[in-house]
């Protein structure tokens, strides 16, 4: 952003010291503003904006918004948005239909899974040849170098969500497991959890710190580096991409319904439904997502 101002700034067409009448001062004046405010504008329209997807914090449906739009005019980069190019180039689908087949591949579990076997070496898995391997997507910079360099750019302004961490839990473990009431929830959450503590990256990354892909570390008090510029909130989302989009000159909403929502639609159990242990073990693991970002202790 700093960047972006000087240049905004050394651009301006400079009003002359030497003008006799006020009445062109105030012209002057008003051009001067009006100028920079285009020139501005045009210079967040053209600057480089990326996505960090951070697993179940609302970027199915961010990397979907941006495949809708056409090609030549998407708003954002990211990886999501290369490996499904990839997928398009390799399946001889027009890239005008990226959104299309992207919200295809992830209608349903049913779907997915074959779609993503299908395509495996299009995807790029990290680290290669490594145990708990991920998708790029979703590796934290801490993980791979090549990772930490996408969002280390110059001139590149990165942006991520973040989400309560018990909720983001939750979300994450009906994905994985088919437990549905308190007591078989707390047993595999608790087995997770412990797993957890040798094999972060398990799953795929989906139980990873947040804290790991926006700091490249496990707590943010030794962090070095802010991989993600513009942190923005699941719980507030729609406002919060909307102002960021808006300020970036980009013309891109998120879609009405969440993507993917229907993956974890078959148990009625809730947050509020977990027992008190659940809750405390899932606090102590993701304590350091909760000093992050400021989200309070939950309730257990």
């Amino acid at each position: 952003m700093r960047m972006t101002l000087l240049l905004w700034y050394t651009s301006l067409p400079w009003v002359t010291s030497n003008s006799h009448n006020s009445g062109d001062s105030e012209m002057n004046a008003v051009n001067f503003l009006q100028t920079g405010v285009a020139t501005f504008a045009s210079l967040q329209a053209e600057a480089c904006l990326r996505f960090m997807h951070i697993p179940k914090t609302g970027g199915t449906s961010i990397d979907s918004a941006n495949m809708h739009l056409p090609p030549g005019q998407r708003a954002f980069d990211s990886y999501m948005l290369r490996v499904y190019e990839r997928i398009a180039k390799a399946d001889q689908k027009d890239e005008k239909d990226l959104g299309n087949l992207f919200d295809f591949s992830h209608s349903s579990e049913l779907v997915y899974t074959p779609f993503r076997t299908l395509h495996r070496h299009l995807y790029h898995w990290l680290p290669p040849g490594g145990t708990d391997q991920c998708e790029d997507v979703h590796t934290p910079p801490s993980r791979s170098s090549a990772v930490a360099l996408y969002y280390q750019e110059d001139r590149c302004t990165t942006f991520c969500v973040v989400r309560e961490p018990l909720a983001r839990f939750w979300s994450g473990f009906q994905m994985f497991y088919y437990a549905c009431d308190p007591e078989s929830v707390n047993k595999k959450a608790l087995e997770l959890l412990s797993d957890l503590l040798t094999r972060p990256y398990e799953h795929e990354c989906f139980f990873m710190l947040q804290v790991e892909s926006i700091y490249g570390v496990t707590n943010k008090t030794a962090a070095t580096h802010q991989y993600c510029n513009r942190i923005l909130h699941q719980e507030n989302l729609d406002q919060e991409f909307d102002a960021l989009m808006a300020e970036f000159g980009r013309n891109v909403e998120l879609p009405e319904e969440d993507l993917m929502s229907s993956w974890t639609d078959s148990c009625n159990m809730t947050v509020a439904d977990l027992r008190p242990e659940t809750k405390a073990a899932v606090y102590e693991y993701f304590k350091a997502d909760y000093e992050a970002f400021g989200y309070p202790e939950p309730d257990f």
